[in-house]
Formats: structure tokens, sequence, C-alpha cells
């Protein structure tokens, strides 16, 4: 008898950044046999399905989300972390019924149901009620450890300190109610009891829990048995135009013969509420010293501010993997899938934080000698990008700085970061505990 495939949902909550390395998860799942949905917004359908998987709906943009006045102001590099968790605390407002929805309905036919972090309080209750297995699928390290370098909570970023452990805990109790929303009804709905910040860090600690980074760059936390930092999941994107990809390599092609080097420069999903100053900063900070800006637009909007203008290559969506490797810096806003990819690509980089996780990547890097100390969006000047920009490219340690990221480039793309996840999903994904 033929075996049946084993059908799998992939939770999917977030950007590009955030969905993309899933999507490349689930096109191992299904090269080994098996059936893969991914749960993702409306703005995904496109990629989901010419990756050659199965696309399943939450009703909502997150791209018109994060456009939205509180998207903005989450997103855009917040001054305070007050004013950043009240500012994610409204937009998760607006996501609770169609993530609840997207979840309680696609979901039902999976025999293993893989979440984020995000989705992890709801998945555990309803996976477990449905007897389902559960996995979770990160791609930052999120489990309290002592071990700084393995968390981005700790306080100790380079010790081992009991310390470390407590401030991941804290911050994890304190993200609870955040956490917490979709969960809550899922567990109404399932006539359930409400749960304690507690509940979930033991469920994660129950279940196996996959982190798509490097052990180089976040290195496996020793006392958590059931995390497995397994190296990259390279993001999954649609193939890049003839034409787009001539004029890139046209604009790059004319920068070398000039001796001039190359800068990507782009935030990703980072949105701002000035667009055209955002523009302005970073292409005459790249002009200034000297370099060939290519901006990315992401969801900032600059594009509008310099479409006309011959010295700027602009572009949109185009896969990193193959961008940064033909330029001299990557100028970033330090989200974990972006830091993945212009680590793999063995180029230098420049991490502009705005908000949540990225100044502990833009702090590993640093950490690793592949980039300058973060610099953060909310101080961020023209002299001080400059002067950066002239330091990574021409500076005293400039070349050392490229030895070591085609160093650190070469080890991690000797990881096989999809194979080990999936052989992991395949042989320990392990019922929820109710």
């Amino acid at each position: 008898m033929t075996a049946v495939a084993r059908r799998v949902t992939l939770v999917a909550w977030g950007s590009r950044g955030d969905v993309a390395p899933i999507v490349t998860l689930g096109r191992g799942l299904r090269a080994a046999g098996d059936q893969v949905t991914i749960l993702a917004s409306r703005d995904f359908e496109t990629l989901v399905i010419s990756a050659g998987l199965i696309w399943a709906p939450f009703d909502i943009s997150i791209h018109e989300a994060a456009r939205s006045r509180f998207g903005r102001a989450w997103l855009g590099g917040h001054r305070t972390v007050l004013g950043q968790g009240r500012a994610l605390q409204r937009v998760l407002a607006a996501f609770t019924e169609p993530l609840i929805e997207g979840i309680w309905e696609h979901t039902k036919t999976a025999d293993l149901v893989v979440s984020g972090i995000l989705t992890a309080d709801a998945c555990a209750s309803l996976t477990a009620a449905r007897n389902q297995d559960h996995a979770v699928a990160l791609l930052t390290p999120v489990m309290p450890s002592r071990h700084g370098p393995s968390t981005p909570t700790a306080v100790l970023q380079g010790q081992t300190s009991g310390l470390n452990e407590l401030s991941g805990r804290a911050v994890l109790a304190a993200s609870y109610h955040l956490l917490r929303v979709p969960g809550d009804q899922i567990r109404e709905r399932l006539g359930h009891r409400r749960t304690r910040p507690g509940w979930l860090l033991d469920r994660l600690k129950a279940m196996p829990v996959l982190v798509g980074t490097s052990a180089y760059v976040a290195p496996q936390a020793p006392e958590h048995p059931n995390v497995t930092v397994t190296g990259y999941w390279p993001p999954f994107r649609e193939s890049l135009g003839l034409d787009a990809r001539a004029r890139i390599e046209a604009d790059i092609s004319q920068a070398g013969d000039e001796g001039c080097p190359v800068a990507y420069l782009g935030f990703g999903s980072m949105t701002t509420s000035d667009p055209s100053g955002t523009a302005e900063l970073l292409v005459e900070s790249a002009l200034a010293a000297g370099i060939h800006p290519v901006l990315g637009n992401g969801w900032s909007g600059m594009a509008a501010y310099v479409r006309d203008r011959d010295d700027v290559t602009l572009i949109e969506d185009v896969p990193h993997d193959w961008l940064f490797p033909r330029c001299d810096v990557v100028v970033h806003h330090g989200g974990a899938g972006t830091t993945g990819s212009a680590l793999r690509s063995g180029t230098p980089q420049i991490v502009v934080t705005h908000m949540g996780d990225q100044p502990y990547w833009g702090q590993r890097v640093h950490h690793l000698g592949v980039a300058p100390p973060p610099l953060r969006r909310t101080r961020l000047t023209v002299p001080r990008l400059t002067a950066t920009l002239r330091d990574v490219t021409s500076g005293q340690g400039a070349e050392r700085r490229r030895v070591r990221a085609r160093e650190i480039g070469s080890w991690i793309g000797a990881e096989k970061g999809v194979e080990r996840a999936v052989s992991l999903l395949i042989s320990d994904a392990t019922q929820s505990p109710a």
C-alpha cells in the first residue's frame, strides 16, 4: 500500500522576512514527502504558490497594516521601548480576529502544525485539544538562557550569568500579555481556562523548537536540549527578471569601472513617516562616502523620491542572496533574515537597528568581526552614516573585515539548515502536552 502523505501546516505570520524562510522550510518538507500548507497573509499568495506549496490565507494584509499610523510607529524605529510596545499592541489588536480565524480553520486537518513564537501560545492549546503534533520554528532564539550570546534578552551579552536567564524569563513574562491574546480566545472557544506566563515556557520546553540561524552566529543554548539551532533556511523568492538583472549588473559594473564601491542600503519591512528624508539620508551618505548606492525600497516608500535619479540604482524585490555578494557593504535594519543573507554573502555590513531583536543581531555581527557597532535609526545622521561607510569600505580595518566576512560566509555556507530541520521534524515531532 502507498503511504499517506503527512499533512503539515506551517503558520507563517509576519512580513516577507518572516515568511520566506518558512516557505523554504516547507519546500524541504515537501521534498521529503509531506503535503505542505503555508498559512500566511494575503500578501504572500503568489510567493507560496510559486514555491509549489498550498496557500491558506489569513484574511489580512500585513503590508497594509504596517503602513497604518500605528504600524509606522512600531516599525519605523520608535525612540522608547515603552512607545514601541504600545504601538505593537495597537497593531496586534487589528490582527487578532483574522489571526484566530485563520489558525482555527486552516489547521483542522493537519497532522503537524509548525508555528512561530507569536502564534505558539494559540497553537499549543489548539493542537493539544485536537491531538495534533506541534513544533515551533523560529528565526531568532527566544528561550531564556544563562549564555549571553544565545539569547537577545541577555543583559550581559558576552557572558554566562544567571542574570541572563532571569532577564529572559522576565521579558517572556512581560511579552505574554501580547502573545496570549489569540491564545486566550482559542482557549475560550475550547472551553479551557486562561493560562499564566509560565504555561507557554513549559510548552516550549516540551516540544521541538527549531531556530533557523547559524550556530556560529547564535550559539546553541546548553540548557534546552529540545531547541536546535539548525543553520539558516535561505529565504525563497521568485526569480529575478532578466531586465532587472541586466540593469543592476550594468550599474554595478559601471561603478566598478569607475573605482567606486557599491553599497546596498535598505530597511526591508521597516516603515517610516518620512520616506523622502530617509531616502535623502541613505543616498547622500553613500555619495558623500564615494560609494554607489543600491537603494532597496522595501516597505518604506522611498522609491518615489529617487526614481528619476541616475546616480542611484533603485530596486524593489531582489533576492538578497543574489545581490549582496555583488556589493562591497550591506546597510540594513538587522532583521534576522537580512542579517543571515548578508552573512552568507561574505560581505561586510552595517546594521541600523529599528526595534525588537535587531540590536541583538547587530551586536552579534559586530562580535563576529564583520560589522562595526550597530547604529540606531533614531540617531542616524548623514555625517554618522557617511563616516561608517568610509570606515567599512576604506578604513584601517576594512581589509581585515572583508577577510573575516568571507571566512564566516564560507562556514555558514557549509551548514545544511533545511536538511537538518526537516530531519528533526520528521523524527522528533511529538504530540503537544495537554
